[in-house]
């Protein structure tokens, strides 16, 4: 799978990001089956090999029904790279 660079458009591998990082993310889009749910978002950061443009790309979100157990997941996460 690769993704479009957001500075020239060139094809960017989302397979071998730069670095990655949690974060958690209020769903607030009414379309969102999760809306009113708190995502935990692993992101990729990817960087382009035509221009070394860096930008974001979310890799994979887990709903939580509270910001608590959100930030217990992303706690824990961090916790356990020790």
């Amino acid at each position: 799978m690769s993704v479009r660079c957001r500075k020239c458009t060139a094809d960017v591998p989302a397979g071998r990001p730069v670095d990655a990082f949690e974060r958690v993310r209020l769903a607030d889009d009414p379309a969102d089956p999760n809306c009113g749910h708190f995502y935990v978002e692993t992101v990729y950061v990817l960087q382009c090999p035509a221009c070394r443009h860096r930008q974001e790309h979310s890799h994979r979100a887990t709903p939580y029904a509270t910001l608590r157990e959100a930030q217990k997941e992303v706690d824990s996460l961090e916790l356990g790279k020790g």
